[in-house]
């Protein structure tokens, strides 16, 4: 038997439509399945913040924003802007693609800098940095995690789902864990699609689960047209 309920799994979910093709009926079913079922946020790109932020508000429901995503190569200015931007909008937290290419290119101090001004502009929200796991090596995902977390972010998660973000794994979430202290949470995403792979994502130290399967997750039930994310 399974340690944990399904309303325990349910309030772990972030419930997500990132898809460029997501319509406003698309989101507003988002929002009603968050609400139905539990979770515990509607992720959603910018554009439909406001949107989601009026159908959630005083639910409980909180309301995240992906941005710079999926490539994570915008400029400084340009994520705080939009931050700003989504939270005069009522966003609640947001999900950011760490800049990659700084990494790469041994530029830290950009990096730093870069995550340093997400995490300020956000103003106390939520910030979630995705680290995109599958495409640094060890040091660099160690690297990464340590400045994530002096920085100020609240969690790190281990892939966009999208062109090289690989899916959450037990192995990926057990290291992303021990990489950071007890402040700072895991999200894990990527490939989460039933109820027992959510279940071992949290045995393995994930706080959150990202996933556009919540429904699937939660009732056992296929739902069509839906990514992996």
């Amino acid at each position: 038997m399974s340690k944990y309920s399904i309303k325990y799994v349910a309030s772990r979910i972030q419930h997500t439509n990132v898809t460029p093709e997501a319509t406003k009926h698309d989101i507003e079913r988002l929002c009603r399945e968050c609400i139905q079922y539990g979770f515990d946020a509607a992720v959603v790109n910018p554009i439909w913040v406001k949107h989601a932020s009026a159908i959630l508000k005083g639910t409980g429901v909180k309301v995240c924003a992906a941005i710079n995503f999926p490539i994570g190569a915008s400029t400084h200015l340009s994520k705080v802007v939009e931050i700003r931007s989504m939270l005069a909008d009522g966003c609640d937290g947001v999900d950011f693609m760490i800049n990659v290419g700084y990494l790469k290119s041994g530029m830290l101090e950009e990096f730093r800098r870069d995550i340093e001004l997400v995490v300020e502009a956000a103003d106390g929200r939520t910030v979630k940095a995705i680290l995109e796991t599958a495409i640094l090596t060890e040091d660099e995902l160690r690297t990464a995690a340590r400045i994530c977390e002096e920085a100020g972010v609240h969690y790190i998660k281990n892939s966009s789902g999208w062109g090289k973000g690989g899916p959450a794994t037990v192995e990926i979430i057990k290291f992303m864990r021990s990489l950071v202290g007890p402040k700072v949470g895991v999200k894990a995403s990527g490939g989460i699609r039933d109820l027992a792979t959510a279940e071992a994502l949290l045995e393995a130290g994930a706080s959150l689960l990202g996933t556009s399967r919540g429904v699937q997750i939660v009732t056992g039930v296929g739902v069509s047209g839906e990514t992996g994310y």
